[in-house]
């Protein structure tokens, strides 16, 4: 998966960018990694303007923005 690139996130406090699959849909989030589980990525979304809870099986890429 894309441990590294969330791991970046969380550690250098970077903004990242994921591919997002919720139903049949996929969007593109702009986040900031603030916890990782097993299970998911809890980040403060951009798009939404609030902390968002990701499943990880969900993420369909991660990069970092530039």
């Amino acid at each position: 998966m894309y441990d590294r690139v969330l791991k970046a996130s969380l550690e250098e406090q970077r903004i990242i960018i994921i591919l997002y699959l919720k139903g049949n849909e996929i969007t593109q989030r702009t986040i900031k990694v603030l916890k990782i589980t097993d299970d998911d990525v809890q980040a403060y979304c951009f798009l939404r303007k609030q902390i968002r809870r990701f499943k990880k099986n969900n993420i369909l890429a991660a990069d970092y923005t530039h």
